[in-house]
């Protein structure tokens, strides 16, 4: 009897501890259920990675290194992880990833849907396209005028990185040697020609013809011109779609 009694007494002494011991492990578990803000940290910068391989890959940008730095709202790490995917999407107007971004992080599970906004700062270095000599206006640019100079962006600008993009056009205004090569110095040159003969295709649905004329006016790709038909001398209206082609549907 008397061994069963000091059991007993075992028994009840244990029970508040391990009563304690099962609550401690909750409030641990509650812990570890929390948003991982390291990891979502690590997530927002893949996902601004990508956007800047996507971007380069469609604006001929090479040997293109970024620094990106996130800032989460401090109540983030207060949130509840969630059990579904986080989704991002993009809160700024901005065309180039490049500079302050913002960025939506959403839970969309349903016991808990949340969302917030995270800050990404962002910094790239590349090489661009620089004047490797004065330019003059409306000179137009050839290969050995353009050299490459490589630079750090901590915003974005219409920068231009391939000779491709710039050869045979003409300059806006005197460009310095040294100069950084934007977009907005440049005017694309005109696939035809004030006085120039051209083609007209004419379409109508699987219908299609063609005959000469002589355009009246410059024009560039896709910009409508006015066109007279070498053998009607007919005045018509065109789209240019290549050059020294127009087409006009009918």
């Amino acid at each position: 009897m008397q061994i069963l009694h000091v059991i007993s007494l075992m028994m009840l002494l244990l029970l508040p501890t391990l009563g304690w011991a099962n609550s401690a492990s909750q409030k641990v578990a509650s812990k570890d259920h929390k948003l991982d803000t390291k990891l979502l940290e690590q997530q927002l910068k893949r996902a601004v990675n990508q956007e800047i391989d996507n971007y380069s890959e469609r604006h001929q940008w090479s040997n293109v290194t970024s620094q990106i730095k996130v800032k989460l709202p401090t109540a983030a790490s207060s949130l509840p992880s969630c059990p579904t995917p986080l989704r991002f999407s993009s809160q700024d107007n901005q065309v180039q990833p490049i500079g302050r971004l913002k960025r939506q992080v959403k839970c969309e599970s349903t016991p808990m849907n949340w969302q917030f906004n995270a800050t990404i700062y962002v910094e790239i270095t590349l090489p661009v396209l620089v004047a490797k000599t004065q330019i003059n206006r409306n000179e137009m640019i050839t290969s050995d005028m353009l050299s490459h100079q490589s630079i750090r962006l901590k915003s974005p600008k219409a920068i231009l990185t391939s000779t491709d993009q710039t050869i045979g056009s003409y300059t806006t205004r005197r460009v310095r040697q040294g100069q950084l090569i934007t977009e907005n110095l440049l005017k694309k040159p005109f696939l035809i020609n004030k006085g120039d003969e051209v083609l007209i295709v004419a379409k109508r649905g699987e219908f299609e013809a063609s005959t000469k004329g002589i355009a009246l006016e410059h024009g560039k790709l896709n910009e409508q011109i006015k066109i007279q038909n070498k053998n009607s001398h007919k005045v018509i209206s065109g789209i240019i779609f290549a050059q020294g082609k127009v087409e006009t549907i009918f």
